[in-house]
């Protein structure tokens, strides 16, 4: 295969009809220029160059490589510029994933964010459950996912992606106005042993299970007396009296301001986090660096009657 220095001497020994000025030109000696070319006419088989008295001039073959080693180095510079583009943010574009109160709390800050310093790059978001959205990321539909698990006992298998901490996210108990713990420090799980439950039935396998698992430590299983795929009729089911809720803190925003949001015990916190392929590009890098600056804001998500 040429090799591509030696087309570039090619070149600027025709551009300046003269190996001692293409020498100049490069900043080589005349002497490397000479056997640079010597050597790509004994790798073809065939002269590129006739030397006379005011210099060297093209062959028929010289002149056919001569053109294609314009394009070549025009095609060089093209690529370079576009890895620089690409590495300075002004091309490119990035897909993003985030579950349902990521997209609606965390994602429009960080968007505005990231549009406000980089406005040539066009940004896409998808809402999923994190199961849905690590597989994403690893099968290259997304560049960039928000997800959460809950430790200690984690669900997702992230295998080879990187994870970067974002904060961790308290639940909370929802409850009617008036309850008689809404006003309580924390309420514990067995405290709540006897209430009626309204159940995320979300497509989300992770926020079905929550309830269960929280229960379970309390040594009961819970009494489901409503069903809901979202934290708005959550709120409303819970405002109304009828049932009791576990609530993200990511979502409290959702709910009436008059529902009570206390602390639990045992805590119960989701870990969210962004999850990236290793060889991330560095829109990915940049949009990671926004979404920690936007969750470092503190958030008090509890509240009392």
């Amino acid at each position: 295969m040429l090799d591509v220095r030696h087309l570039r001497i090619l070149a600027a020994v025709a551009d300046s009809g003269s190996m001692t000025r293409a020498a100049a030109r490069l900043s080589y000696t005349a002497s490397a220029v000479s056997q640079q070319m010597a050597t790509l006419e004994r790798q073809l088989g065939t002269p590129l160059l006739v030397r006379h008295a005011r210099g060297v001039r093209l062959t028929e073959a010289g002149q056919l490589l001569c053109r294609y080693a314009e394009q070549v180095e025009d095609q060089l510079r093209r690529a370079e510029q576009e890895v620089r583009d690409l590495v300075e943010l002004r091309t490119g574009r990035l897909r993003l994933g985030a579950f349902v109160s990521a997209a609606s709390r965390l994602i429009p800050d960080a968007i505005t964010e990231f549009r406000r310093r980089h406005p040539e790059i066009t940004l896409s978001l998808d809402i999923l459950d994190p199961l849905m959205a690590v597989e994403a990321v690893a099968a290259r539909r997304l560049d960039l996912a928000v997800v959460f698990d809950y430790p200690p006992d984690p669900v997702l298998d992230f295998g080879d992606l990187v994870q970067e901490p974002l904060l961790d996210d308290p639940v909370l108990v929802a409850l009617p106005p008036g309850h008689e713990r809404s006003d309580a420090d924390l309420v514990s799980v067995r405290e709540l042993a006897a209430e009626p439950w309204i159940r995320d039935c979300s497509p989300d396998p992770m926020c079905r299970d929550m309830l269960d698992r929280f229960c379970r430590e309390g040594g009961f299983t819970p009494t489901i007396a409503f069903e809901a795929d979202n934290y708005l009729t959550i709120g409303r089911l819970v405002e109304a009296g009828v049932a009791v809720a576990l609530v993200p803190g990511l979502a409290v925003d959702q709910l009436p301001a008059d529902v009570p949001l206390r602390p639990l015990t045992p805590k119960v916190t989701r870990r969210v986090c962004v999850v990236s392929r290793p060889e991330a590009a560095p829109t990915v890098t940049r949009m990671t660096e926004v979404l920690r600056e936007v969750t470092a804001a503190p958030r008090v998500p509890a509240r009392a009657s």
